[in-house]
């Protein structure tokens, strides 16, 4: 009788060329494909997190937004987009440190307006201003038509020469922000900006003050740091500048250019800009 052929092993599976995923994408990738792709290194300290919801959440849609404000989820949940990116995170603290305001009905209803409607809200600004090159300073400058005058560094600016009267107004119609408060003098003649986006802390922004620039645009500042040290230099006869835009109105066009490069690499899933509005209004 003749001997029976020996067992054959189950030949190891190719993982090359097994069928790639195609089921719904998580936020956590999404998510992870993006801080990848902006190329920025890690801090050991960051506020990028996810701020609220389950990173394993199957993403219908991506909205892009400078502040995750109620009224932005809302609008965001109304068109299927539950991934939120925001420069700004949801719960008004930087690091999200909840512990004095869990028992707030505001904060109870705005969480369960996320669990309700599965969003995810995850906190996109290190990893955005620390890609090369700075994607909010990016973003404000192609949407001030102020590209062609950047100099090496994308947040200073060789302007035609104007003043701080007419570079103020230029800037509130441009941004459609009509809340600008200026330091300085309407007459100053401007040639040289430097713009902090967002926020300008005390040596950063009295650094800037102190260069070659003639006047110092940025979101906001404490009125008792940077703000008033301008006021002084002014006092001791230097020709300098301050404009202050609001924090929304200095970072919220360089979102927009967040989604439009993120649209660029990302077409599973719709992705969308959505604008924060006015933040305050003006009396007279």
């Amino acid at each position: 009788m003749a001997d029976s052929p020996a067992p054959q092993r189950n030949a190891q599976p190719d993982f090359r060329t097994l069928p790639q995923h195609t089921g719904p994408i998580t936020a956590l990738q999404f998510i992870a494909r993006i801080l990848d792709k902006t190329g920025a290194p890690n801090r050991d300290k960051t506020i990028d997190h996810v701020a609220a919801g389950d990173p394993t959440t199957a993403v219908t849609g991506i909205a892009i937004m400078a502040l995750a404000s109620l009224d932005g989820l809302k609008r965001a949940a109304a068109a299927g987009r539950n991934l939120i990116l925001s420069y700004d995170p949801p719960f008004w603290s930087g690091n999200d440190d909840l512990d004095r305001i869990e028992g707030n009905s505001l904060f109870l209803e705005k969480r369960d307006f996320i669990r309700a409607h599965n969003l995810v809200c995850f906190n996109l600004h290190d990893h955005w201003r620390d890609r090369a090159p700075d994607g909010v300073a990016v973003g404000m400058a192609k949407a001030l038509g102020w590209t062609q005058y950047q100099a090496d560094n994308p947040a200073l600016f060789n302007l035609q020469a104007t003043n701080l009267e007419n570079l103020a107004r230029d800037l509130q119609s441009r941004l459609d922000d009509p809340t600008i408060r200026v330091v300085g003098d309407p007459k100053l003649e401007v040639r040289k900006v430097g713009a902090m986006w967002g926020t300008a802390n005390q040596i950063p922004a009295i650094k800037l003050l102190n260069s070659a620039v003639d006047v110092v645009i940025t979101g906001y500042a404490r009125e008792w740091e940077a703000v008033e040290y301008a006021q002084d230099m002014i006092a001791t006869g230097q020709k300098k500048g301050l404009i202050l835009l609001g924090e929304v109105a200095s970072v919220d066009l360089g979102m927009k250019y967040c989604a439009e490069w993120i649209s660029s690499f990302i077409t599973e899933v719709p992705v969308e800009f959505i604008g924060s509005g006015k933040s305050y209004w003006s009396v007279g």
